[in-house]
């Protein structure tokens, strides 16, 4: 699919040089940049239990905390899910 942005000339010119300087195109580095970007933020999506118990990691009583199963099992399925999407690009 293709689409246009508009970069400031300075901007542009960094891009250019910098897919000079690795035999690349303008497209193949907005690509992967996006991609990376993407991947970041990915990454920073943690699930609820866990987010909760980070907030407050000593719950009130001792026989309360996060259900570590299903944290593990939720990460697994995001993992899963990006692996997937990579081959698929």
């Amino acid at each position: 699919m293709n689409f246009s942005i508009h970069l400031p000339d300075p901007l542009l010119e960094q891009l250019d040089a910098y897919a000079r300087s690795q035999q690349s195109s303008r497209s193949g580095i907005i690509r992967e940049a996006v991609q990376l970007y993407l991947s970041r933020q990915a990454r920073q999506v943690w699930p609820t239990d866990l987010e909760t118990f980070m907030r407050n990691p000593v719950p009130e009583t001792s026989d309360h905390g996060p259900d570590f199963t299903a944290i593990r099992a939720e990460m697994n399925a995001s993992m899963r899910k990006r692996v997937a999407g990579k081959r698929g690009a």
